[in-house]
């Protein structure tokens, strides 16, 4: 900020370089002289939130360097046919995060697929299923995940000692941290804290003392799942714990991401569509494209997926029994197999096996 002398040498530089029309000048009379004394403490600042930039402001910024001038926000990296298919909904980019071993985590993705782990674009994996916790499974997500994995360790139907030891486990294969489910104690996520030296997330309904009891107990981390009383609870907690992490599902629109995130979610967890949806809505486009007579399928004929529409979809209730091969396939290569049969029939020679699964499908 310049302060009141520096404004006033301007005023006078700008004054001595400019002509008004005033009753002195008009009179050719000699200006008054007017004294005025100002603090020097005091400071003056300019408001430019109101002034409009000219473009070459506003261009986006460049880097000098001995290859000429490059874009100062980095450029995005994809594979020739690798790429993050599944990417979060921008609106969890409005959440605050939390860090984690140094590395900022804001949104988290609700699957134990591998196939869909390897091609998102989440911070972190929330690997929690409906089963017995075991070992083989956390080693198969953190084998495949390029990001931290929560692993859930129990607490409903696997609880105590086993939960604990789980934990351990965890840890010992990779897991950035610990999900244990609502019915855990906090006597639990106690033993837990205690063995590993990973944060246990611990899951919530409510704003009740079995809450704050797991908060004391060590949980680092607060899952909020209230269902359609998430908001509510996420801002209780808030009032509670103003610096504890909390986490929370976003729900399937933008307008109910943006909810969660005000009332005081620092995290979303998002779930994604299943890849049997996405296998179904894939054999549909390419049945389409059949019917169009498409000569070539590139990256850009493909339609994004809407994932949040897809999601809503009962996964299981839609699921059609597509071959993932294009019927034009499977007919040509009949159609070639049956040639090279009648050749070797015209020689004499007994038919051959290869081919048997084409034969088999061909329409």
């Amino acid at each position: 900020m310049d302060t009141l002398n520096d404004l006033n040498e301007r005023v006078d530089a700008f004054v001595g370089t400019s002509s008004f029309d005033t009753p002195a000048a008009a009179n050719d009379q000699a200006p008054i002289d007017v004294p005025a004394e100002v603090h020097e403490d005091i400071v003056a600042s300019v408001d430019f939130s109101e002034v409009e930039l000219a473009d070459e402001f506003t261009e986006p910024q460049v880097a000098v360097t001995p290859n000429g001038l490059l874009p100062m926000e980095p450029l995005h990296i994809d594979g020739r046919l690798r790429k993050a298919a599944l990417r979060m909904p921008d609106e969890i980019e409005e959440a605050s995060g939390f860090t984690l071993f140094g590395r900022r985590i804001k949104s988290l993705i609700y699957t134990t697929d591998v196939a869909v782990i390897r091609n998102s674009n989440a911070d972190a994996v929330f690997a929690v299923y409906p089963f017995t916790p075991q070992p083989a499974i956390t080693q198969a997500l953190l084998t495949v995940a390029e990001c931290p994995v929560f692993v859930g360790v129990g607490g409903g139907t696997t609880t105590g000692k086993r939960s604990v030891q789980m934990a351990a486990v965890s840890e010992m294969q990779g897991a950035a941290g610990c999900v244990v489910n609502s019915p855990a104690t906090a006597e639990m996520v106690e033993h837990i804290t205690n063995i590993a030296d990973i944060p246990v997330i611990a899951t919530v309904v409510r704003c009740d003392d079995d809450a704050h009891a797991k908060v004391r107990a060590g949980a680092k981390i607060l899952n909020i799942a209230a269902g359609k009383n998430t908001p509510q609870v996420l801002r209780e907690l808030r009032e509670h714990y103003p610096n504890l992490p909390l986490i929370a599902p976003g729900g399937k629109t933008p307008e109910s991401i943006r909810e969660t995130i005000a009332a005081g979610a620092n995290a979303i967890i998002w779930t994604p569509p299943s890849a049997q949806q996405l296998q179904t809505d894939m054999m549909q486009r390419y049945r389409k494209m059949k019917e169009d007579a498409t000569p070539v399928i590139s990256h850009d004929d493909i339609p994004i997926i809407d994932q949040v529409a897809a999601a809503e979809v009962s996964h299981v209730e839609n699921m059609n029994p597509d071959v993932p091969i294009p019927d034009e396939v499977i007919e040509r290569v009949a159609s070639i197999h049956d040639h090279i049969e009648e050749r070797r029939a015209n020689r004499g020679l007994k038919p051959s096996l290869h081919g048997f699964f084409f034969r088999g499908k061909k329409r």
